[in-house]
């Protein structure tokens, strides 16, 4: 909720940046010929990572080739905790989650300069869309689970079962890198669309906040919650960290 209303925040602020800068010597664009930049991704459910190449069309028009790593939590995910002795609780684990999604998305698209910068510390705005498929990668959730053995009390992780697994035997959350071995991927698309807004000073360089909406589709379904239908469309809105480099070539 806090991301909806920074997103919301970012869209207002940055426009009325935008139109309120009084014009300054204009600076030539036309020279630049591609572009390298990429940061940190902040969604409603996860977070990641983008890498873009973008190839000048026009002046004011771009091709773009993209790659994002993300995870994608479903959003209905909690926390809980199992009372497992007086005044004693467990580990806190996700309730029902059964696997972790890892997005991987390729992507072209294009991207259009709506409004150029007209002075130093100005704002320039860009409106771009971009689709492609997706790689998800499920990496199934392990439990640390107690089990009785000859009357002795042992615990030990196992890959989540909802059949047997419940607040009678479930300890906690296991390791994070339990289940690596075991994962399988599932195929699908997406697409996105939003606004770049520029802050860079100089010509050359790439400093920039990208926010808007994407969407990822998987037919077969992404199995991450047990108690709930398979996600099939997930939406998600996001704001972008960007960094990079402007090339005459």
């Amino acid at each position: 909720m806090k991301l909806i209303f920074l997103h919301i925040a970012l869209l207002l602020i940055f426009s009325s940046v935008s139109y309120a800068q009084l014009p300054a010597q204009q600076e030539n664009l036309a020279g630049f010929r591609s572009e390298w930049f990429g940061g940190l991704i902040l969604h409603t459910n996860g977070w990641g990572g983008n890498l873009t190449y973008a190839k000048f069309k026009t002046y004011k028009r771009y091709h773009l080739f993209s790659l994002d790593v993300v995870n994608i939590k479903d959003p209905k995910e909690y926390k809980i905790r199992y009372q497992v002795a007086q005044n004693s609780f467990s580990k806190a684990f996700k309730f029902g989650k059964l696997n972790s999604l890892y997005n991987i998305r390729l992507s072209y698209g294009q991207q259009y300069m709506i409004y150029e910068k007209m002075r130093e510390k100005g704002v320039s705005v860009y409106f771009n869309w971009k689709s492609g498929a997706n790689i998800g990668l499920l990496k199934p959730i392990y439990l640390e689970i107690v089990n009785q053995e000859d009357g002795i009390t042992v615990n030990s992780e196992e890959r989540y079962d909802p059949s047997i697994h419940n607040e009678s035997n479930i300890y906690g959350k296991g390791s994070f890198g339990a289940g690596f071995n075991e994962i399988d991927f599932i195929l699908g698309g997406h697409f996105e669309t939003g606004f770049k807004f520029e802050l860079a000073k100089e010509r050359e360089s790439i400093f920039a906040l990208e926010t808007g909406v994407a969407i990822d589709v998987y037919p077969s379904g992404a199995p991450i919650l047990a108690f709930k239908k398979e996600e099939v469309i997930l939406y998600n809105l996001y704001i972008k960290l960007l960094f990079g480099k402007k090339y005459y070539d």
